[in-house]
């Protein structure tokens, strides 16, 4: 069977945690780690259950060539050359991201057009070239990746489709929603086994239902398709195959809370739950912080509190973490409780605040607003 060049996305600051969930995927896989994401051979096996088990990930690409391109003829020839028909068939559309840097080719635009009058000439159709901003309304094109630096091109197929993030359950969304794969990534990072996990600050839910998913052992992605599915390459039945052989869902050995202030939230919590298949190992109630109960002696608080860019002024940011480090301590920093936090800041002053002893662990982005996650004792 056929193996792979693979190159699994990661977002910055995941590209560890994603690392190590591919190694508890594919233990024997030879792994390079890099700037925004891991390199592996893989065969297609292996490349269904990365789409299908990944958390933390936000694509799987395979890589199909590096050529020199330092002018349009050389890249148009160098793009006919390409077995595009194991990935494409014909007349389908493609949605082509280039970049350049350090190149004499630089305009964008004209590489994509090459790379598709390339595959015209392989193919013998033209496919209809999409825009980027069409991406969401065209959700069955093969997206391309053209990176080109120092007039060496890098090609790469996706073989997710959609982003692996969006893995069909949340529909509702409270303001400023985590992304699922950032609040999987968090999980991963902090959570310790039989860790109960409370969110008090649950918004629409993520961080409770990420933890569902992950403490259950249910594949994030189970339940959604991917581009790679659609590759004349791939062997039949392969992913039907992987997807039989994901493990059942067991129920979670310790209890996971969530919770907010905000009716708006907990019916968004609520519906996500439900779609995610994990309401019955999610209690969801509308309650205050400074109410939230610890369900068990020990576990984890997850918290991604307002940044004071969209929902909150950030005059009144220090107050707020202050607050929340005295709800913790009163409700969670009891005689015979062993409690962490995890919290998500978008500056050291405000983790600070929280007059708990605080450490960084990661440095992340979340909806373009540089945060860093903070982890520590609840004492």
């Amino acid at each position: 069977m056929r193996a792979r060049d693979l190159f699994v996305v990661a977002a910055p600051g995941l590209e560890a945690v994603v690392a190590a969930e591919i190694a508890s995927v594919l233990p024997a896989s030879e792994l390079r780690p890099g700037p925004g994401g891991v390199g592996l051979r893989a065969g297609d096996p292996e490349l269904c259950l990365l789409n299908l088990r990944l958390r933390a990930a936000s694509r799987v690409l395979a890589r199909i060539a590096e050529v020199r391109a330092s002018s349009f003829s050389e890249l148009h020839r160098r793009a006919a050359r390409l077995p595009w028909e194991e990935y494409l068939r014909p007349g389908e559309p493609v949605l082509i991201r280039a970049t350049a840097k350090r190149s004499r080719l630089y305009h964008t635009g004209g590489i994509a057009e090459r790379i598709v009058k390339g595959i015209h000439e392989r193919l013998g159709s033209e496919p209809p070239l999409l825009a980027e901003a069409d991406a969401d309304a065209n959700t069955d094109a093969q997206r391309i990746i053209a990176r080109l630096l120092r007039d060496r091109l890098t090609l790469s197929v996706d073989a997710s489709g959609e982003l692996l993030h969006r893995r069909g359950y949340r529909r509702a969304t409270a303001k400023a929603p985590l992304r699922e794969n950032l609040a999987a990534g968090i999980l991963l990072a902090t959570l310790e086994e039989g860790d109960a996990v409370v969110d008090p600050m649950c918004g629409s839910g993520t961080l409770g239902i990420e933890a569902a998913l992950l403490m259950s052992g249910a594949a994030p992605g189970r339940a959604r398709s991917f581009a790679c599915e659609r590759w004349p390459s791939l062997g039949a039945g392969i992913m039907e195959q992987a997807r039989s052989g994901l493990p059942t869902p067991v129920p979670p050995s310790a209890p996971i809370a969530s919770s907010d202030r905000d009716a708006g939230a907990i019916a968004a919590t609520t519906g996500n739950a439900e779609r995610a298949g994990v309401s019955p190992w999610l209690t969801i109630t509308r309650t205050e912080l400074a109410s939230a109960e610890a369900p068990a002696p020990r576990g984890l608080v997850v918290i991604n509190p307002p940044y004071g860019v969209r929902i909150s002024q950030r005059r009144s940011l220090p107050g707020l973490y202050a607050e929340i480090g005295e709800d913790l301590r009163q409700r969670f920093a009891r005689p015979g409780m062993r409690w962490r936090l995890a919290l998500l800041a978008p500056e050291p002053s405000l983790a600070a605040a929280t007059g708990l002893a605080l450490e960084r662990l990661l440095q992340l982005s979340n909806g373009g607003i540089a945060v860093e996650l903070w982890v520590g004792p609840i004492a």
